[in-house]
């Protein structure tokens, strides 16, 4: 039997990120990446400096020859200039995008484990953070490849002015770090609000998921002003978040893009006065000139590293809290093999409840508030104490929930239907589990055929979350879906409460006659009539000892 390994914990925030940039080979094509951008920006920068080499040597003199050869030269740099981007581009995008499918997949892998979090975060938490905080944090690919390459273009064009003039060359560098420090300082507060618009921006989503999935229960109870009061609410918050956090970062842009033109003229002035002064060649003050604009685009980028990583980072502590949730269940390993004990034990303060092969049992509850704590404690959806849930006389917890959930299955009584056909409701998920195919018993027991006279055969579309069948044809098709699992023991959470009565009846009968061994948790008579033994759960307390009721018939 098969156990799911731990995923991945990512205990830090730079083990995920080298999660996200390295794992699966991509290391090598993140350097290749950087190392194309690098080589781009280089070129990027000898191309002033190769049109002030052709002002000197061939326009100044009137050298066709020079000018015909540097030319080549010249043309020979915008080659490499455009092949170097592309592929650093099409490494980047492998680089980028494998990285981000990778968090995903381990964010979503954390919330669907079979151990279950002891976390409950809201759906649109988990959206936010599995799509847009997962975005951001793989940009950190991009962010490393391009300040890398800005850097390097940087050092260049330093280099090169450093050669015409050492004055040139030092305030180019002395700048450059005074922008980055400058800006880096700016930065700080946008990483707290940068938190600050993703909580909020979750939270509206939260709210609206919760009312588009529950949106046919808003209309009947005549909620839709109270929906879209909450929803205003938390929109409006989210509104407050994403400004406050737009208007720093443009502020933050305008002081870095001021800047850049305040050097950009102080290098272009101080280069005139040297060109004057006879310091400096025509073409030296060509190159210093298309530098100084070349160079302001680059301090640009440098005065966004700040808000770039601020931001990053602010995503980073999102993914990784949740990479970081605790498990609500232990790992377990017990092996459960069938013995004499039942496959299933309950063993609570009213009494024992042992499943009886090929039986239906019934445990009648007072309330659906009590069949929900039941079934989530049967299904191990919540933590039972230790001995009080066991599986062919294990304790559950000891096998833990992958090994458990093989022998019993435990559906939630909300649970969803998806966009697809019949089948792949009923039986394909079971299907891809242990070859399980469309069971017309199951189809008959719990009257799905006028389900399927509706939608016309199982190959029909049911619409997106079943929108074309009732809310008692819904019910039955995730009845017939639960009832499709090959586990041993199935339990079923108030199986028909969206029924009508004749239909009612002729599922619990159905049921009965299944043969399989079926846990009904319910407060229906007509499903407690036909089990075939019933706990009660609403009378006084049973001794432990005390057997279950066998309904005759």
């Amino acid at each position: 039997m098969k156990i799911i390994p731990e995923p991945s914990p990512a205990t830090s925030v730079g083990s995920m990120l080298s999660l996200a940039l390295t794992r699966g080979g991509r290391g090598w094509r993140l350097g290749l990446a950087t190392f194309g951008y690098i080589l781009h920006q280089a070129c990027e920068t000898a191309i002033p400096i190769l049109i002030g080499v052709i002002v000197d040597l061939a326009i100044v003199r009137h050298d066709a020859a020079s000018l015909v050869i540097w030319l080549a030269v010249l043309g020979g740099v915008f080659v490499v200039l455009s092949l170097s981007y592309q592929l650093a581009a099409l490494a980047m995008v492998r680089v980028y995008g494998h990285g981000e499918h990778d968090l995903r997949q381990l964010a979503i892998g954390r919330v669907l484990h079979p151990r279950g979090l002891a976390v409950r975060r809201g759906t649109g938490e988990v959206l936010s953070i599995a799509s847009s905080d997962t975005y951001r944090v793989a940009g950190v690919a991009w962010s490393i490849a391009l300040q890398g390459a800005t850097v390097a273009s940087l050092l260049t064009a330093g280099t090169a002015l450093l050669v015409i003039s050492v004055p040139l060359g030092v305030g180019v560098f002395a700048g450059a770090i005074a922008v980055l420090l400058g800006m880096q300082a700016l930065a700080r507060p946008l990483e707290r609000l940068g938190m600050a618009e993703q909580t909020s921006g979750a939270a509206a989503s939260e709210v609206a998921t919760d009312v588009m999935s529950g949106l046919r229960i808003v209309r009947g109870l005549g909620a839709e002003d109270e929906a879209v009061r909450r929803y205003r609410i938390a929109s409006a918050g989210s509104l407050r978040g994403a400004v406050s956090a737009s208007r720093h970062l443009l502020t933050y842009q305008a002081v870095s893009s001021a800047v850049s033109v305040v050097y950009l003229g102080v290098l272009t002035f101080a280069a005139a006065w040297l060109a004057l002064r006879g310091d400096i060649t025509p073409g030296q003050l060509v190159t210093v000139v298309a530098l100084a604009q070349f160079l302001q685009g680059a301090l640009e980028h440098i005065g966004t590293f700040g808000g770039n990583w601020a931001h990053k980072r602010a995503s980073s502590r999102r993914v990784q809290a949740l990479l970081t949730d605790p498990f609500l269940l232990p790992q377990g390993g017990q092996p459960c093999a069938p013995a004499d004990a039942a496959a299933l034990t309950w063993r609570t303060a009213s009494g024992v409840v042992e499943t009886v092969p090929g039986r239906l049992v019934g445990v009648q509850v007072g309330s659906a508030a009590m069949a929900r704590t039941v079934s989530a404690r049967l299904g191990l959806r919540a933590l039972p104490d230790p001995g009080e849930v066991s599986v062919h006389g294990a304790d559950a917890l000891a096998v833990g929930p992958e090994r458990y959930r093989r022998v019993v299955a435990a559906p939630p009584h909300d649970a969803t239907l998806f966009t697809g056909t019949l089948r792949e409701n009923v039986s394909g998920i079971a299907a891809e589990r242990r070859s399980t195919a469309w069971d017309e018993d199951v189809v008959r027991a719990v009257a799905l055929d006028d389900v399927l006279e509706h939608v016309g055969s199982p190959e029909a579309e049911i619409g997106e979350g079943g929108r074309r069948l009732s809310g008692g044809q819904r019910q039955r098709v995730l009845l017939a879906r639960a009832l499709h699992d090959p586990a041993e023991v199935v339990i079923l959470d108030e199986p028909t409460s969206a029924l009508d009565p004749l239909t009612e009846l002729q599922v619990a009968e159905g049921l009965r006659r299944l043969g399989r061994t079926i846990v009904v948790v319910s407060s229906s008579r007509l499903v407690l009539n036909a089990c075939h033994y019933v706990f009660d759960l609403t009378r006084s307390p049973l001794t432990p000892a005390e057997p279950l009721t066998e309904v005759g018939r």
